[in-house]
């Protein structure tokens, strides 16, 4: 009877043992494996890491004679206002307003239309003077009296206006796929830093978001995207090239 006790004793003894070890495997305190972190070696060949090289892209303007092509520029400018990193004026609480004399709001402040203007500039677009040009051109082809019925131009808030830029580069930029698959090498490489992408972020069939293409990719070597959106709120980088709807894909000039 006491062998008997004592094995039921050594057996419950065993249980407990082990439901302490499964409880601390569980909760991450113990691991049999060594944490695996890949050599720096490896950051030339992983996607994750790789930045696409602005000085080799088949883009050969250089509208403001520094040596850089257009769109190492204008990838250039959409970083510093990355930097900068704006909050949208839209966004809950603000009572920033939305129109200013000269066009541009301060810098802490912007719309998405004010990134995409601000990197032009790097590369030395003026888009409010060319899309105030183009308006003048042709302002049927502007929605200025059906969405705001405005019978004039107006230099310092036109271009600021998702659906006029939307329009100007329609008719004045190299009009590419809005199609992206990342699995495509043929079309990935059609997707290039300093293109200019429109996006129905709320699928309601409005376009009403545009970023600009960087040089940063993701794991599987999809640009990521600069722009500003009430959501987040303020300038960002993301993937969203395979999650948004995308409306247009331009490249300037």
């Amino acid at each position: 009877m006491g062998k008997s006790f004592r094995g039921i004793f050594l057996i419950i003894i065993l249980l407990i043992l082990l439901i302490i070890f499964v409880v601390i495997l569980s909760t991450g305190k113990f691991n049999f494996k060594k944490t695996y972190e890949p050599s720096t070696a490896l950051s030339k060949i992983l996607p994750r890491y790789r930045l696409i090289d602005l000085d080799n892209l088949p883009v050969k303007g250089d509208a403001n004679h520094n040596g850089n092509n257009d769109s190492k520029d204008i990838v250039t400018g959409a970083k510093k206002q990355l930097a900068i990193k704006a909050k949208n004026i839209f966004i809950k609480g603000s009572t920033q307003p939305n129109y200013y004399k000269g066009g541009d709001p301060p810098q802490e402040w912007a719309l998405n239309t004010d990134i995409i203007a601000r990197a032009f500039k790097e590369a030395g677009f003026d888009l409010r003077t060319l899309v105030n040009e183009d308006i003048k051109k042709d302002i049927s082809k502007y929605p200025l009296k059906a969405i705001w019925n405005q019978n004039v131009p107006d230099i310092d808030i036109d271009y600021r206006r998702i659906q006029n830029m939307e329009i100007f580069f329609k008719r004045n930029a190299q009009s590419l796929t809005i199609k992206f698959n990342p699995s495509d090498e043929e079309n990935l490489n059609t997707w290039l830093p300093g293109d200019v992408v429109f996006f129905d972020m709320d699928r309601d069939g409005f376009t009403d978001n545009a970023g600009i293409i960087s040089d940063s990719t993701t794991r599987n070597g999809a640009p990521k995207v600069i722009y500003n959106y009430i959501d987040p709120g303020y300038t960002t980088e993301a993937n969203i090239l395979g999650s948004k709807i995308i409306t247009g894909h331009y490249r300037y000039p």
